[in-house]
């Protein structure tokens, strides 16, 4: 019992020494965040995921971190690491921004994919649209609602497994949104990408989901819908 009870308190000092890095994954892939973690983890790192808005002055990178961080170089050890996945980190500054305080041994890591500003944000609401295919062989349409549901509709194309025609969808980390079959064996993912367009009227504001990679049972087409402003 006395053995089992130092190995117990030993356990818990060594959870205790543990820098938690709490991970805003609100603008990361699933394969970012899941490299991110990896490599901070390899680095005794304690990673803490979460998809919170950032504070909205913060406009790129950022790593906010705590007076009381444990040893002089698990910052730099941090810092190291992302930038060797290719993150650099252009702000560096303790304590808090907006209203997200960090104290005791943790840090805050947002991370913005390069070109990307929060001000290029699009909520699930503004994606419940009717989708026209562009850079497609076959004529599709993709209609996402607002009961996150999707159904895709195709000109003349009989299908002999259609279940990937309607399905779910929702948005696992900004900017990407995954499509779910009905019977959830396909996945589908896409980048969502806002412009603004000048035509011979007056300019379109589009929306447009591209890609992310090719899948046999479904279209390797970028979906588009524009609006007059």
């Amino acid at each position: 019992m006395k053995i089992l009870s130092i190995a117990l308190i030993c356990f818990f000092l060594l959870s205790c020494s543990s820098t938690k890095v709490h991970l805003y994954t609100r603008y990361l892939s699933e394969q970012q965040t899941g490299k991110i973690t990896k490599i901070l983890e390899e680095h005794d790192f304690e990673v803490i995921a979460n998809t919170l808005s950032f504070p909205d002055d913060v406009q790129q990178s950022t790593l906010l971190y705590s007076p009381f961080v444990k040893g002089e170089d698990n910052l730099n050890i941090l810092i190291d690491s992302l930038e060797n996945l290719g993150w650099r980190l252009p702000i560096v500054k303790p304590l808090f921004a907006g209203n997200h305080y960090y104290t005791k041994n943790s840090v805050g890591l947002l991370l913005l994919p390069d070109g990307l500003k929060q001000s290029d944000k699009l909520l699930s609401q503004d994606l419940v649209n009717d989708y026209e295919a562009e850079k497609c062989e076959i004529s599709v349409k993709l209609r996402l609602n607002r009961d996150e549901t999707y159904q895709l509709s195709y000109s003349d194309v009989p299908f002999s497994q259609p279940e990937h025609l309607t399905g779910k969808w929702h948005i696992p980390s900004y900017p990407y949104i995954k499509l779910v079959s009905a019977n959830k064996m396909w996945s589908f993912y896409f980048e969502i990408q806002k412009k603004t367009d000048i035509d011979l009227v007056s300019k379109v504001e589009i929306i447009e989901l591209k890609p992310v990679d090719k899948h046999h049972v479904f279209p390797y087409c970028s979906f588009t819908y524009g609006v007059r402003i």
